[in-house]
């Protein structure tokens, strides 16, 4: 089992992790051992292994619908229910019931953005799903903003492995969106201007985001990793199409 960390996030006392696709059950990609969260037959399994070195309750794990937009959920109550929402950022908050487990919340990648965050101050957390489109969208303000809805408090953030501006080849027309969306052109990294292509550096483009959000620079982590060049480690739907896996970026509640 290989889960990735963000030192800052473990420092600010938040269990959490980033899956690659080492370790599980898949058996729709034809491969033992694959961590996947794509196959549904394998999800439960694959969850409970993610759990047991993350350490939450599986059974505490709340996710949605992730459809490349900007809605943020929020985790509680019926767990089926907030699955079926239409959402791409998850928010949780601590219980005052010293009963219950503390909520996990997640979002399922194989290249886009995986954005965890932690209230430092609240224990509140985020998970954000941010491809591009969620990111023009706004996916990055809407998921800090509901970790902000209660109160203001320290922020600490986790960019995860995703694809990365050696492989992220957009059309002129989208990376001018991406820029435009984010304040600042030097996302782009390198165009051709031949094929109206340019490749995108998504990751400084949510971290641009995040600061307009007040996170300080140095409450933010990369967790390196580029999707599609590393086969060996990561699942890559640029690379591999439909077939490809998903990983799992997941963050608990601190009580």
């Amino acid at each position: 089992m290989r889960v990735l960390a963000s030192e800052k996030l473990r420092r600010a006392g938040f269990l959490h992790g980033f899956s690659t696709r080492f370790g599980g059950v898949t058996h729709d990609l034809g491969s033992d051992g694959e961590l996947s969260f794509h196959a549904h037959p394998d999800r439960a399994e694959n969850v409970r292994r993610v759990a047991s070195v993350v350490g939450f309750d599986p059974g505490a794990l709340y996710q949605t619908t992730q459809v490349h937009g900007a809605k943020v959920a929020r985790a509680g109550g019926d767990r089926e229910a907030t699955l079926a929402e239409e959402a791409d950022a998850i928010v949780a908050f601590p219980s005052t019931d010293p009963h219950m487990p503390a909520l996990a919340v997640g979002v399922r990648v194989a290249d886009c953005v995986p954005v965890l965050v932690g209230d430092a101050h609240t224990g509140a957390v985020v998970a954000i799903h941010a491809g591009w489109r969620g990111l023009v969208g706004g996916v990055v303000a809407a998921g800090v903003g509901a970790l902000r809805a209660t109160e203001r408090g320290k922020l600490v953030a986790a960019i995860g492995p995703s694809i990365g501006p050696c492989c992220f080849e957009v059309g002129d027309d989208v990376a001018g969106k991406i820029a435009i969306a984010c304040g600042d052109g030097n996302v782009v990294v390198r165009e051709d201007l031949e094929r109206r292509k340019a490749y995108v550096d998504l990751r400084r483009a949510i971290r641009v985001e995040l600061g307009r959000e007040g996170l300080a620079d140095t409450n933010i982590e990369d967790v390196a990793g580029c999707t599609r060049c590393d086969r060996e480690q990561f699942f890559s739907f640029r690379r591999d199409g439909e077939k490809s896996g998903r990983h799992l970026a997941v963050i608990r509640v601190r009580g």
